[in-house]
């Protein structure tokens, strides 16, 4: 859980608690970490929301950001997905964050709308895009 820890805080300007990774995880049936030897090295944090797939959370260690761990995560979760007789995955992310939103368009994610000050920022709240993804 600690290594977990460590790619949130360095990942989410907003990071999640310990009490709430493992209040989510009780309850998660798609989420799953990346190990090399013997430390995560990424994790993703999805769960089933009626037919849909909710991806909560996804993260990578920041020395290997940029080498496709995060495509390969998606691939692997747009495999969970299709075993749990789920269509679609819907997101939300950062309005300001540019890099995530390319990340997520590249892999297929289309914008669906905006949710108006989701998320804590240093001063104030942020929007939130929503995106979707059919899993075919």
């Amino acid at each position: 859980m600690q290594d977990v820890l460590n790619i949130e805080a360095a990942s989410n300007l907003t990071p999640w608690s310990k009490k709430t990774f493992q209040k989510i995880l009780e309850n998660r049936s798609i989420s799953f970490v990346i190990r090399s030897k013997e430390s995560v090295v990424a994790f993703c944090i999805a769960n089933k929301v009626l037919d849909d797939c909710h991806l909560q959370n996804i993260a990578v260690i920041e020395k290997l950001r940029g080498k496709g761990i995060g495509t390969f995560m998606l691939n692997i979760l747009f495999k969970r997905v299709k075993l749990s007789n789920l269509d679609t995955i819907l997101l939300e992310v950062r309005e300001s964050n540019e890099i995530a939103r390319k990340f997520y368009r590249d892999n297929g994610f289309k914008e669906l709308s905006v949710r108006k000050n989701y998320y804590k920022a240093e001063k104030g709240r942020e929007n939130a895009i929503i995106m979707r993804l059919e899993v075919a």
